[in-house]
């Protein structure tokens, strides 16, 4: 049953992989604006029924004439009347040179505003950035297709490594005698990094691809909601997710220490790839959890490091910072997803025995001396019990810590935070602009 699950769902992600490819593969949409103008859908369409081909006519006109081949519209005709990118550059040239007149709007000396902001933040006099354009490329094509590309690649993999190899069971089956493997206090803390992590990811999925998945069938009126609740739910579970990882390090840092017996356990694919290969000897956290481990650890830092500064927007840099982190971000996040769609594949469906560890905090005795021996060996054990509601209370704590600190941070936000108009209307803020050269 565990094989043909793993089909269909490698089926599945195989189509998803191929048509992101073609999609990435495909011309760069037009970006227009997103007001609700470019949705279609009559709720969501107040520029009319013509709006949408309407933006994308008028932003097409940017493509001419370095990126497309179609003659330009009328407005762009050169001199003498003549239309269409030229075909010798310097002849060009030289027929603008001399005739200046017909093309003085072409050859004078560019114009520019220039004046003095009293707005409080520094960033709110840039008018004009133009690195923002190569910001809204990598955002909207290379990160967007490329996260889709990659978890879907990410999920592909591991599902048809389940259709191959099915589930890795306990080769001895299971012993009437289990050893303790987590402590209570270290799966409430692991329930509350988790949650607080997938709750992360969703957010920050439907952040990123919400506005081109989610809004045309949704409309604007309904994904309004949606995409506020994601923003303030994306901040909030970030402080539990911060403490979690936090406690996390300050507790298995030690145990996850790289060691030369790692380097055997990588060689031999920790004996995964073949039903009858005996599985190298580990302690308690094998090489692949030491590396899901560091993964979470240092990424996860990371993503605080970058995440903080994306809460408290242009406290230590300008606008290309800003970019930089965003896209740090968005960056470290989809790898750690499809991190973290491995480690949870490996300890639920596709390893026997493993996911009893984190919930009861207990594993059977054959389980262990298969995958940690030289940690089993030196593990004392106890006669088999049915799971005790200690699981469900471990669970339920390191959720309820996890809301409870999300909807604490909601109250600090709440009570520090400042409204636009309130900011603008304490400043008395201005921009005066006179035309220069």
């Amino acid at each position: 049953m565990a094989r043909l699950a793993g089909l269909i769902a490698a089926i599945l992600f195989g189509v998803l992989f191929i048509v992101t490819i073609l999609g990435a593969r495909a011309p760069n949409k037009p970006i227009g604006p997103t007001n609700g103008v470019t949705a279609g859908g009559p709720a969501d369409n107040p520029g009319g029924a013509t709006a949408l081909a309407d933006l994308q006519a008028r932003t097409k006109m940017q493509d001419w004439p370095g990126r497309t081949a179609h003659p330009p519209p009328p407005r762009h005709t050169l001199a003498l009347g003549e239309a269409g990118p030229p075909g010798n550059g310097q002849q060009r040239v030289q027929e603008w040179l001399r005739d200046q007149g017909a093309n003085r709007d072409i050859l004078q000396e560019p114009q520019f505003l220039q004046g003095i902001s009293s707005l409080p933040e520094p960033e709110r006099g840039v008018l004009l950035q133009p690195q923002g354009r190569t910001w809204r490329d990598l955002h909207s094509d290379k990160l967007t297709f490329g996260g889709g590309i990659y978890i879907f690649g990410v999920s592909f993999l591991i599902a048809l490594f389940l259709a191959l190899r099915g589930r890795i069971r306990v080769a001895e089956g299971e012993s009437a005698e289990t050893v303790k493997r987590f402590s209570a206090f270290e799966r409430a803390n692991h329930w509350l990094t988790a949650v607080s992590f997938l709750v992360l990811a969703l957010t920050g999925l439907v952040i990123l691809y919400g506005n081109e998945l989610i809004r045309p069938w949704l409309g604007a009126t309904s994904y309004a909601p949606l995409a506020s609740i994601s923003a303030w739910s994306h901040m909030t579970f970030a402080v539990p997710f911060v403490v979690g990882l936090l406690v996390m390090i300050l507790v298995w840092t030690r145990q996850n220490l790289f060691e030369r017996l790692d380097w055997q356990w990588l060689k031999r694919g920790g004996g995964f790839f073949s039903r009858h290969a005996e599985n190298p000897p580990a302690h308690k956290f094998n090489a692949g959890q030491k590396l899901v481990f560091w993964g979470v650890a240092l990424g996860g830092l990371a993503l605080s490091l970058t995440g903080l500064g994306l809460m408290f927007p242009f406290f230590w840099a300008g606008y290309t910072g800003m970019q930089i982190a965003q896209t740090l971000h968005t960056v470290l996040a989809l790898l750690m997803i499809g991190l973290i769609i491995g480690h949870i594949y490996i300890g639920t469906i596709g390893m026997e025995g493993a996911f009893s560890g984190m919930w009861s905090g207990r594993v059977d005795r054959n389980w262990a001396k298969e995958h940690h021996s030289l940690w089993s060996a030196s593990t004392p054990g106890q006669q088999r019990a049915p799971a005790s509601a200690a699981a469900i209370t471990t669970f339920a704590a390191g959720l309820l810590v996890a809301v409870a600190l999300a909807l604490a941070m909601v109250s600090v936000y709440q009570q520090r935070g400042i409204s636009t108009n309130e900011r603008a209307a304490a400043s008395g803020s201005a921009v005066h602009l006179s035309e220069g050269r």
